[in-house]
């Protein structure tokens, strides 16, 4: 049979409603259990590998910054960053229904894992390249990157939100984690080794070790029964919503005419009856699942049906011609469907292939997350990395830039755990949440700018707001990303969670274009850190006899 071929139940919805059943299928069965948080572990470490790469370049920041003096290489690479993440998300929408999540996975470790390898060898421990040349390599790089890491994260989104909604929060909190991990990985591979060639290196074999160790993991995740328990109640919802979307809801005489027009025909299906049934009423028992046939029917009733259909076991196809014998009524059970090869309309072609209208739903019921969500990467994106790397301190110096990453990242992680508390936001909450971070930023640019003196001094401040930044950014940027896939169907919380990617990056997008206009407003850069001046105490001088037994103190200044 064609593998095209679909089956499913005709009408299915309007006939339980008949009935009084439940529209809903129920689920077969409890899922089977994670055992050791295994899954769940897996996916909190699938988190924190998929952010990895980009995380490891910018927290080598005090690298790029010596390497390549007064130059935006933080600003760059955070834009080509989420230019390169923006398509690959649009590229996993397109691809959505070609691939399957578990290549689309393999693909984007496989290309993240082979560009870091050609960063930390060629351009990091050979370094044989010019100035410009390796600041080029940089940059593409970062964005090959991203690329493959996107690719993986809206797949493992779109993954999760067939699972419970805990999985889901165990993926963001792995993404705070991997800037926890990355910021401790590079204090001490800076304080373990003083060269900054050397430290770097060692940077980036660390987090290549851990992105081999995700790879092993996600295919062994993949195998859990657990997993696959939820993936096949997922793709039967789906199989189901196909089957409905392509029969005619509307004509009770034409139930086998699809929307498209394609040839379908029936098949009757033999139920057994009940054991306290007598052998009389057996032979005319049949399960009658399509009200258009009434049990009581004398007369025969035709069956429209294609030249040809293909056999099915266990099942007696229909003649062409009409039924001949009173009894018993034959009850159409099963549609079988036939898709044809090429769209016949351009509303056909948005939905089978392209998805818009399917998406464009999806989105309608989740609008409000996807609104939050992006309001908080906007945020978070016009102050990070870029304006928290040019904030100045003399008592740090280098120092400083990882303190406040580091600050960061540690609350960020923070923030995503508290997602997990079991408080229902309402939409409201969070898009006035989302609203609020906005006073951030004024509150950080002030303490870079000016550059020569900024208005708001002192090394508290700076790493006070980056605390604020980061548990809010962890917070609000989780919260709408669990709840959305919960407001839409089974079918669609793939679709659902690719959304919200989308708005995700929309909003890293936006915000990362936004900081070059901050960095214009921080001025020139300064040739030489600002010391403001200690007042000069007076010093009392050693206690000195006069000689009559009087003791004179001297103040000098």
């Amino acid at each position: 049979m064609n593998e095209t071929l679909g089956r499913g139940y005709a009408r299915i919805e309007a006939i339980r409603a008949a009935r009084g059943e439940a529209l809903t299928m129920p689920e077969p069965g409890a899922p089977p259990p994670d055992r050791y948080n295994s899954v769940y572990l897996t996916l909190f470490v699938a988190g924190a590998a998929f952010l990895l790469p980009f995380n490891s370049f910018i927290m080598a920041v005090d690298y790029f910054q010596y390497h390549y003096p007064k130059s935006t290489i933080m600003f760059d690479m955070s834009t080509v960053y989420i230019v390169s993440a923006c398509v690959a998300v649009i590229t996993n929408n397109i691809l959505l229904d070609i691939f399957t999540y578990n290549t689309r996975i393999t693909f984007g470790i496989l290309l993240s894992l082979a560009t870091m390898l050609f960063v930390a060898v060629c351009n990091i421990g050979w370094d044989g390249f010019s100035s410009s040349v390796s600041y080029t390599i940089n940059l593409v790089a970062i964005g090959v990157v991203a690329f493959g890491c996107t690719m993986q994260q809206a797949s493992y989104y779109g993954f999760t939100g067939c699972l419970p909604p805990r999985y889901t929060q165990a993926v963001m909190a792995g993404e705070s984690a991997a800037g926890f991990w990355v910021s401790l990985d590079r204090i001490v591979t800076k304080y373990g080794f003083r060269q900054p060639k050397r430290s770097t290196f060692m940077f980036f074999v660390f987090s290549i070790l851990i992105l081999l160790g995700h790879s092993m993991l996600h295919h062994v995740m993949m195998r859990h029964p657990l997993v696959q328990h939820y993936l096949r109640l997922t793709n039967e919802s789906r199989h189901r919503r196909r089957i409905q979307l392509h029969l005619n809801p509307t004509e009770d005489a034409t139930l086998m005419e699809s929307e498209a027009g394609e040839a379908s025909y029936g098949v009757l299906k033999l139920q057994s009856p009940a054991p306290s049934t007598g052998i009389a009423e057996a032979e005319n028992t049949f399960s009658f699942a399509n009200p258009v046939y009434s049990p009581t029917a004398s007369a025969p009733v035709p069956v429209p049906l294609v030249s040809s259909p293909p056999s099915v076991s266990e099942q007696s196809t229909v003649p062409p011609t009409t039924l001949r014998t009173p009894r018993p009524s034959y009850k159409v059970e099963d549609v079988v469907f036939e898709s044809p090869e090429r769209p016949t309309s351009w509303r056909n072609f948005k939905r089978k292939y392209c998805g818009v209208l399917a998406r464009w739903a999806v989105a309608r019921a989740i609008y409000p997350y996807m609104v939050s969500i992006g309001l908080v990467y906007f945020t978070t994106l016009s102050l990070y990395p870029g304006i928290a790397s040019e904030v100045p301190s003399c008592r740090l110096g280098s120092w400083m830039p990882i303190i406040l990453m580091s600050s960061f990242n540690l609350f960020d992680f923070i923030g995503k755990i508290a997602a997990a508390w079991p408080y229902e936001w309402s939409r409201s909450q969070l898009l006035m949440a989302s609203g609020l971070r906005l006073l951030l930023v004024p509150l950080l640019l002030l303490c870079a700018a000016p550059r020569h003196s900024p208005h708001i001094v002192g090394d508290v401040y700076p790493i006070m707001f980056s605390v604020v930044l980061g548990f809010t950014n962890g917070l609000f940027g989780s919260v709408p990303m669990i709840m959305a896939p919960s407001r839409v169907g089974r079918e669609h919380r793939e679709i659902a969670g690719n959304m919200m990617t989308l708005s995700y990056n929309g909003g890293l997008l936006s915000g990362s274009l936004v900081s070059y206009l901050l960095l214009g407003m921080l001025g020139p850069p300064a040739e030489a850190c600002r010391i403001y001046p200690t007042p000069v105490l007076p010093t009392v001088s050693p206690i000195a006899n006069s000689g009559n037994g009087t003791f004179i103190l001297t103040a000098v200044h």
